[in-house]
């Protein structure tokens, strides 16, 4: 059975001292108005970090740590934060570890052992390095209560290496004001500095390691007139692919769904990017274009869960004459996107999205060969054809359309309109304001595109909910999903009557744009 975890927030500052007998003896006997100190404890603790090879739980955001006291063990992931005036304010998320258990991070059996199992995929965590403390700590307190955890500590950050001396004052919630006066006479009476480095910073320093993500390693992402067509698109697919890997690791844990949001829009830039730049690259691209596709509809399917939910949960709290029954709706979706997020762990732990991910890394640190001669056309021979295509099948399109347009119009010039927006994006360091005025434009049209495409996958969503559930749900809740539903026509006909609003003013900027063309020519 897994041992509880404790999820909290840390409030910490840390102090550097020259001393540390002095403060020992000070404390032992310390009288300062107001509040009462008491030892507690005297332990030798050893800490031991682990990451993976590529730093995935860095890149996730968190250091992780396996302690060592006594016959005890635990294992901590806790967030990165700068120091300020020596203040650390930290999410520490801690798991005991069971007497008979492994020691290693990924193999603990609650919480915090599945976190590290979730963003480290198929990757092995492995020590980084070990530090061995000799703690002693005292409780601060007043007339109210606990207040804080005063520590000296001792810490040998390996052989040949220096040691660290700290004194650490961990604030109970609610009492850092009231803490501020004994922190003032503590620093006063120890000579003690703010610390500008965490223990785990200052090992890092002394065992030179310096956690480099592969998205820091692909190359240039610039893109410059003077560029020819290869070289630019190669600049974008790095920028995209380097968002979309530093967004695997907060995808994989699962708590931000904006993570997940991220990578996803990053892996549709890169097929976009792949596809408008396709008569410029060398003919694999389009192998790593159909992996690519597999990927983002994994990321889709739980990313459109997350919006449905999203606006469940809103409409829960508006609708307090409907919340029982959208809360139940709220369930099965729930359990809808815990199965999909499965499917998407599942394919982001093969050994194929491994393949993946390192064969299109190095193939965009090699960069455009120069043999392959398609690829050495100016960008700005390139572009303005490309963009011309794009804009006038959307024109084509958004004159057609109407209010009694089907669904499927709008979504088809949604699709055409996010290629053009991209392809402005690619090129925009080219065209400069003219670009970046007409994306901006061609964007707030998306926007009501992309809503009015969301009530109808929600509008779908809720039918086959009514399908497959009914039983489960009960009269009550299909006839809240109906009343959802209409809610979702309702907000689509208003999107529809902001469509041309949004959509007219698109022929003038892009007049703007056409001479740019003329102009870098």
């Amino acid at each position: 059975m897994a041992e509880p975890v404790s999820d909290q927030a840390e409030v910490e500052f840390q102090y550097d001292a020259p001393h540390l007998q002095p403060i020992l003896d000070w404390l032992a006997v310390a009288n300062v108005p107001g509040y009462t100190l008491v030892p507690v404890s005297d332990k030798q603790l050893r800490d031991t970090y682990y990451d993976t090879a590529d730093w995935r739980i860095h890149r996730g955001g968190f250091t992780c740590r396996v302690r060592v006291k006594g016959d005890d063990s635990e294992l901590t992931l806790k967030t990165m934060a700068d120091a300020t005036a020596g203040l650390r304010q930290r999410r520490e998320i801690t798991e005991k570890l069971p007497p008979d258990a492994s020691r290693r991070p990924e193999e603990a059996p609650g919480a915090c052992g599945a976190a590290v199992r979730m963003m480290a995929g198929r990757r092995r965590p492995e020590a980084l390095f070990t530090l061995d403390q000799h703690r002693r700590t005292f409780a601060l307190s007043n007339d109210t209560g606990l207040l804080a955890e005063v520590a000296v500590d001792e810490t040998r950050l390996g052989e040949g290496r220096p040691t660290l001396r700290r004194v650490e004052v961990e604030v109970e919630p609610g009492a850092l004001a009231a803490t501020e006066r004994f922190r003032g006479v503590l620093m006063a009476v120890g000579n003690l500095v703010p610390a500008t480095t965490s223990k785990f910073e200052s090992a890092m320093l002394a065992a030179e390691l310096n956690p480099v993500a592969t998205e820091a390693t692909l190359g240039s992402m610039a893109v410059v007139p003077a560029m020819a067509a290869a070289d630019a698109g190669f600049a974008v697919l790095r920028k995209h692919f380097a968002v979309f890997l530093a967004n695997e690791p907060g995808t994989r844990l699962g708590e931000d769904i904006e993570a997940l949001h991220d990578m996803r829009v990053a892996a549709r830039r890169l097929r976009a990017a792949m596809q408008a730049f396709r008569p410029w690259l060398p003919e694999r691209v389009q192998r790593f274009r159909a992996e690519l596709g597999m990927i983002a509809a994994v990321l889709g399917e739980v990313r459109d869960l997350d919006v449905f939910l999203e606006r469940i949960d809103e409409w829960e709290k508006d609708d307090p004459d409907h919340a029982v029954a959208l809360a139940h709706i709220g369930e099965v979706l729930r359990e809808r996107r815990d199965a999909a997020r499965g499917r998407m762990l599942t394919v982001l732990d093969r050994v194929r999205y491994d393949v993946f991910v390192e064969r299109f890394a190095a193939w965009l640190r090699r960069g455009a060969p120069a043999s392959f001669l398609a690829g050495r056309e100016p960008v700005l021979v390139v572009a303005p054809p490309l963009l011309r295509k794009r804009y006038r099948r959307v024109q084509r399109m958004g004159d057609a359309i109407n209010r009694s347009s089907p669904p499927d119009s709008y979504h088809s010039l949604r699709i055409e309109g996010k290629k053009l927006r991209y392809a402005l994006e690619f090129f925009g360091p080219v065209y400069g304001a003219p670009a970046t005025d007409f994306a901006r434009r061609l964007t707030a049209l998306q926007d009501v595109l992309g809503l009015h495409q969301d009530a109808y996958v929600a509008i779908d969503m809720l039918h086959d909910l009514a399908a497959n559930y009914a039983r489960r749900l009960g009269p009550e809740t299909i006839l809240a999903m109906g009343a959802v539903q209409e809610r979702y026509r309702a907000h689509a006909a208003e999107l529809r009557s902001e469509f041309r609003d949004a959509y007219r003013p698109l022929a003038g900027n892009w007049r703007t744009l056409r001479k740019s063309f003329l102009a870098t020519a």
